[in-house]
């Protein structure tokens, strides 16, 4: 059972209490803040609705998806706590079970390489899931914490289009070629076809998945420019280096220096 009221509270709570400058990309639009709290229009970007959506949510007048709640979670870097308590109360139900890959392949001595490094690293799938990430990788990209795919998140979610810059041109357009490429080598692949599916409920992604002429087969040595978590409307230059194991190469090692721009 719903309890609207209770989560209309915890909602507007986070709201108040949540440090703007800690979510990326969002003071790039309003700047540094020394107050606790964002604006009701501003959660309404990060979670991709309108303002007066976000508001019939706050004020208890309508329950919210279980899409949405994990859209919130992701956009304001909230804890597991947090994400159950918003679940129970707005939707009566237990959260979701997040999308687990299989880790059985990934040898100890490699998981130990990749928590070793400084820089952001994670091992990813055939189908860009995150198998095993760093602490750095954490920090710098929390939602792969959520059990989110590589490719949904950097494509459909609101959060990411504020996150990365130059979103279409030099983010969305290379990835869905290296995602279009692969699909289309290996149409029967079960999960790669999962990925497939999200990705095309987003009217924006699946224009690009679909009609756009890119061909870019990989990033690696590519950089491209991000907001981080808890550096306000600093600029970092990402850079891409991608290894694949001989024994394995469906599998990915990623490798992602993020630097200040000077």
């Amino acid at each position: 059972m719903t309890d609207l009221v209770r989560f209309s509270r915890l909602l507007r709570h986070l709201r108040e209490n949540c440090n703007g400058n800690n979510v990326p990309g969002l003071t790039v639009f309003t700047g540094p803040t020394t107050k606790l709290g964002i604006t009701q229009a501003q959660i309404s970007v990060l979670t991709g609705i309108s303002e007066g959506w976000y508001r019939q949510f706050e004020t208890g007048r309508s329950a919210p998806s279980a899409e949405w709640i994990e859209t919130l979670v992701r956009a304001l870097i909230l804890n597991e706590g947090q994400r159950h308590a918003l679940h129970v109360y707005g939707t009566g139900a237990e959260p979701p079970s997040r999308y687990r890959p299989d880790k059985s392949t990934i040898h100890p001595i490699e998981n130990e390489h990749v928590q070793l490094q400084q820089w952001t690293a994670y091992i990813s799938d055939f189908a860009w899931d995150v198998v095993v990430l760093n602490a750095q990788a954490g920090k710098e990209w929390p939602w792969m914490l959520n059990g989110v795919n590589v490719m949904i998140w950097a494509l459909t979610y609101p959060e990411a289009r504020m996150q990365l810059i130059d979103w279409e041109e030099s983010w969305a357009k290379p990835m869905a070629s290296a995602l279009r490429l692969r699909h289309k080598a290996n149409h029967d692949h079960p999960r790669l076809n999962e990925v497939i599916a999200e990705i095309k409920k987003d009217r924006w992604a699946a224009r690009i998945l679909e009609d756009d002429l890119t061909t870019n087969h990989h990033p690696d040595k590519q950089r491209r420019q991000a907001y981080l978590p808890g550096h306000g409307d600093s600029v970092f230059d990402v850079t891409f280096l991608a290894y694949m194991p001989m024994s394995d190469p469906a599998m990915r090692l990623m490798i992602a220096p993020a630097k200040p721009t000077e």
